[in-house]
């Protein structure tokens, strides 16, 4: 056992927090590997871009170690919540300069989320979650992807803690509209809510 109690692989991710805030390089690299999984899906949810998404995994883990050890961010604060705030603001960037979607790879999902789901229903889910508006967008990916409370996600987007509700219920309510019982995208031309 080291000077700081237990090894880095048994903590939680406050745990983590505290060591990487101590100093532990080790713990940051678990820290990346439990969070790189939800922050690329997160990233390629807004972005639809897999370099570009995994351009701002890296420098959002990258912002987050910096502030660790520049002490901007304490042990048992909303890590996470600042975490996917760097990564939304990448993202925003990101559309703002607007380049081509690059599919999805397999591999990825196969590695990151256990995911088996067929590529023609991972593209229509895709394309379903790109006609949402981008506030409800982001809301419902923090939450699913970010596996953020809806106060973090209220922090993380800047907004009520009512707006991210209604974000989040309506974005959900339109992917189901967007898409048919078998997962299949149903256009743009679907009545809006």
């Amino acid at each position: 056992m080291n000077m700081h109690g237990g090894s880095p692989t048994s903590l939680d991710e406050a745990g983590l927090i505290k060591r990487v805030c101590s100093g532990d390089v080790n713990a940051f690299e678990l820290l990346c590997t439990r969070l790189e999984g939800p922050l690329y899906g997160y990233a390629y949810g807004m972005v639809r871009n897999s370099h570009e998404a995994e351009d701002i995994v890296q420098e959002s883990l990258f912002r987050l170690y910096q502030a660790m050890r520049a002490r901007k961010l304490r042990p048992g604060g909303s890590t996470r919540s600042f975490l996917f705030a760097i990564a939304h603001n990448l993202a925003a960037d990101n559309r703002r300069r607007a380049r081509p979607s690059v599919p999805l790879e397999d591999s990825f999902l196969a590695q990151h989320n256990g995911a088996t789901e067929s590529s023609l229903l991972r593209e229509q889910l895709n394309r379903a979650l790109a006609d949402l508006p981008a506030n409800h967008r982001s809301a419902l990916m923090l939450r699913e992807f970010g596996d953020l409370q809806y106060a973090e996600i209220a922090e993380t987007l800047g907004a009520s803690l009512d707006e991210v509700k209604v974000w989040i219920h309506r974005g959900r309510k339109r992917l189901a509209t967007l898409l048919d019982r078998d997962g299949q995208y149903l256009g743009k031309n679907v009545h809006e809510l």
